[in-house]
């Protein structure tokens, strides 16, 4: 068994920043977990642990968590093209009911 000043991996990550890392993780975590519930479809969660000396020979230790969330579409819409250059959502060469029912007041049916 280890020395108790020597963390193994685990312990690196429970006890960096008094737990600062954890409970950021978890958050992450929380988010992904939510946004895939609400799209039905996958993401992602990385931790880099980024490692380096400094001038006084210690290991510096800076992580990072970030998610890639899934996201919702929107879904397709159809237009059409309209001759000012603008959409619409009318077909140019059919009658809306509206203009039917108007036609047929006009001619008193």
């Amino acid at each position: 068994m280890a020395p108790k000043h020597e963390l193994n991996f685990l312990e690196l990550l429970q006890q960096f920043r008094r737990g600062e890392l954890l409970h950021a993780a978890d958050q992450k975590l929380n988010e992904l977990t939510q946004a895939i519930a609400d799209t039905g479809t996958g993401g992602k969660l990385t931790l880099t642990l980024g490692f380096k000396v400094n001038k006084a020979g210690q290991v510096e230790l800076n992580p990072d968590i970030t998610i890639k969330k899934p996201s919702r579409a929107l879904g397709t819409g159809i237009y059409y093209p309209a001759d000012t250059g603008r959409l619409s959502t009318r077909h140019p060469d059919q009658l809306d009911i509206e203009d039917e029912i108007e036609r047929r007041r006009a001619l008193g049916d």
